[in-house]
């Protein structure tokens, strides 16, 4: 599904920002890819658990690795990709997208409004560490300070349940559940949103989901 002009807009407005600040915090830089990645997105992308609960297409060998590296670092194609570098050792232990789901820009709350749609992948030898936790948090800050989105949406399988702990931790709301063909297999995936504070759908929400 081709992006309106509206949508375009705020991608390349996210994209500027991420580029010229890139997220960092004490141990994660989030970065654009490079050439010189293709070693550590092959050791993360040809991991077996890692694959079954991401649902990404099976990764096999270096010549794998290197298309979908070419695909992250081609500009021409939303959403747009960022490796996650542990700082400390200088590797590339995971992947960020930031872009727009088709069945999310039509839901009628968010269609027309600031927000983007993120999906990540870790290094499973990374796993349990307080990674994700700790560059979410400062990227959620700038999208909503910096970028000034209204809404983060992502999503988990919904047998991935530490990732679906994770985005409830962060504060994400349950949104809506969906189920779709990815790769051969179908998959029940339900979608999390978190709306920035000072909108008003926020205190809709949270109104709506009172005891």
């Amino acid at each position: 599904m081709k992006l309106s002009e509206f949508e375009q807009s705020v991608l390349s407005e996210v994209s500027a920002r991420l580029t010229a600040q890139p997220v960092a915090t004490a141990r994660l830089l989030m970065r654009p890819f490079r050439t010189s990645d293709l070693e550590d997105v092959y050791e993360y992308l040809s991991q077996e658990e890692q694959r079954r609960l991401s649902g990404n297409t099976p990764v096999e060998s270096f010549a794998d690795a290197k298309e979908v590296l070419d695909f992250f670092t081609d500009p021409s194609h939303p959403p747009l990709y960022f490796a996650i570098e542990e700082r400390t050792i200088g590797k590339v232990i995971g992947n960020l997208s930031i872009g727009f789901y088709p069945f999310v820009r039509i839901r009628p709350d968010t269609n027309g409004r600031r927000g983007v749609s993120l999906s990540y992948v870790l290094n499973e030898n990374f796993w349990r560490r307080g990674y994700m936790t700790e560059l979410l948090t400062a990227l959620y800050r700038v999208l909503f300070l910096d970028c000034e989105l209204e809404f983060i949406n992502s999503g988990y399988f919904d047998f991935n349940t530490a990732s679906g702990a994770l985005q409830k931790k962060l504060g994400m709301q349950p949104w809506f559940d969906d189920q779709y063909t990815l790769n051969g297999c179908s998959y029940h995936t339900k979608e999390m949103i978190l709306w920035r504070r000072d909108d008003s759908r926020q205190t809709e929400r949270q109104e709506n989901h009172k005891p």
